[in-house]
């Protein structure tokens, strides 16, 4: 009875140790997903493009407000204390950091702290219009030059056919896609009092190819190999993403 006790005991040992493992390996690959913030219209969110703080000193003590609009103040911003910047609109700026009676978030103005750096502005304001031309382009599921592979995927979907190489220049890549369109056709029905009547429906006919060719990640050439997927457009072009930093 004690054997039986003392090899279940190490059954049950193992079973817990491998477990624990497997919970710690799969919490390690879930995906990082940018946060549920209630996002203010028009303000420049930094989450959008890069995954580094950024942290400035408060220079002033100000009231923070929960918009923009200076609505409401939940508290006065500590001068002298370091501030995570979340977002950017016009001279406002949406903060995290230590208020007088403790941590909040909220908007103050861009005067209370120490100026960004001037290189990081216009980079954020660069990488903040082409967003605005890709996310058009991603809802209308089109593609253009300057895209990176992610883009091109949540606009295209996972290719057909992926095709890699890498060499002394980088990396390059070829995604293959065939293209659809929804085509009305009709077929006859009887109603319940036997009357003949055309039924309306809808098939996926494929209009097309296109071959997507990338260098390091980035669409250099998109090229019709069957059909005219692109419906006699020419080939969009957006400017190639930049570092933040």
């Amino acid at each position: 009875m004690w054997i039986y006790r003392s090899i279940r005991g190490k059954r049950f040992l193992i079973f817990i140790t491998y477990f624990l493992i497997c919970s710690s390996f799969a919490i390690a690959l879930i995906p990082k997903e940018k946060s549920n913030l209630n996002r203010e219209k028009g303000a420049i969110y930094l989450e959008d493009f890069t995954e580094e703080p950024v942290i400035l000193m408060a220079q002033k003590q100000v009231p923070i407000y929960v918009s923009p609009q200076g609505k409401r103040s939940v508290g006065q911003l500590r001068k002298g204390k370091k501030v995570t910047v979340i977002a950017v609109l016009n001279n406002q700026f949406l903060i995290k950091g230590l208020a007088l009676h403790g941590q909040v978030k909220g908007w103050v103005t861009q005067l209370a702290l120490e100026k960004l750096d001037k290189t990081f502005s216009d980079n954020l304001r660069i990488l903040s219009k082409r967003k605005k031309i890709v996310d058009d382009l991603i809802k209308n599921q089109q593609i253009a030059l300057g895209m990176n592979t992610s883009e091109v995927i949540a606009s295209m979907g996972k290719p057909n056919k992926k095709n890699s190489k890498l060499d002394r220049q980088g990396r390059s890549d070829v995604y293959e896609y065939s293209t659809f369109e929804r085509v009305a056709q009709y077929k006859l029905r009887r109603d319940g009092l036997g009357n003949l009547f055309k039924q309306k429906y809808y098939v996926k006919m494929e209009t097309g190819k296109l071959s997507v060719k990338f260098n390091n990640n980035i669409v250099e050439s998109i090229e019709e190999t069957e059909g005219n997927p692109l419906g006699g457009q020419n080939v969009k072009i957006v400017p190639i993403p930049i570092e933040l930093f």
